[in-house]
């Protein structure tokens, strides 16, 4: 947003708080949003009649998983920790299995409308769609997360980081800090074992990139920052327990 000062010259003013992906979501959505998610849960768990006149409710869900994988609203991440962090291709198959279950129950094919059910469990869909409902946090054990941090004036200075906690709590700070004038948005986050291990990995990956060496900064398109973080998180995963995949 620009304005003028008393000389008539341009401001630029910041009037929101938060990065893109981090909007806080109003009430009267939220409610409607865990009203759609009780209806896709009882659908998923006792049958097809409980979806019965509220088809629009399984658009409403596979929305909020499509905006998880797509990341393209101010509201992305934020929606994204309400269903516990599904990782793209989690969030993807949720989208698009909802998709072929409205179409099923609305062309009236229940044994294909029950097939796709069984595939949203197997996913674990109904824990996600419980914890949103109840805003209950997800568990993190031992986890944590690496996430990628940018603003949308300077979209390749990347803030590269880890939290033992959740990201978006982790976000909310860092704009909350003193200093911070443009607030810095997640553009992307993984959940890892050993998350402290895990960034100084993918420091050193990225280390060509690096604008400090004693800080997080790093400078690159964020499309390449998230191809080398998810292939060590593939890679991670299949290492033996506390092997690096670092070179």
């Amino acid at each position: 947003m620009e304005s003028r000062d008393q000389a008539g010259r341009q401001v630029k003013r910041i009037e929101q708080k938060w990065g893109f992906g981090l909007a806080p979501i109003k009430p009267d959505v939220q409610r409607g949003r865990v009203e759609a998610a009780k209806t896709v849960l009882a659908t998923i768990l006792q049958g097809h009649n409980a979806a019965l006149g509220r088809l629009d409710d399984l658009s409403t869900v596979k929305g909020l998983f499509t905006r998880t994988y797509k990341k393209d609203q101010w509201d992305w991440f934020t929606v994204c920790a309400q269903l516990s962090y599904p990782s793209y291709k989690e969030a993807r198959q949720a989208s698009s299995t909802l998709q072929h279950l409205r179409q099923c129950l609305r062309d009236a094919k229940w044994q294909a409308a029950m097939d796709a059910a069984t595939t949203l469990k197997a996913a674990g869909v109904p824990d996600r769609l419980s914890s949103f409902i109840t805003g209950t946090p997800v568990s993190l054990a031992d986890r944590g997360f690496v996430y990628v941090l940018s603003t949308r004036e300077a979209p390749e200075i990347l803030k590269i980081g880890y939290t033992n906690r959740d990201p978006l709590t982790r976000a909310k700070e860092i704009n909350a800090a003193t200093g911070v004038i443009t607030p810095w948005g997640v553009r992307g986050a993984w959940m890892v074992a050993h998350a402290h291990r895990a960034e100084g990995d993918v420091h050193a990956l990225l280390a060509d990139y690096r604008i400090r060496k004693d800080r997080e900064f790093f400078q690159m398109p964020f499309a390449e920052a998230a191809r080398v973080i998810e292939g060590y998180v593939v890679e991670a995963a299949r290492a033996p327990q506390g092997v690096s995949t670092a070179p």
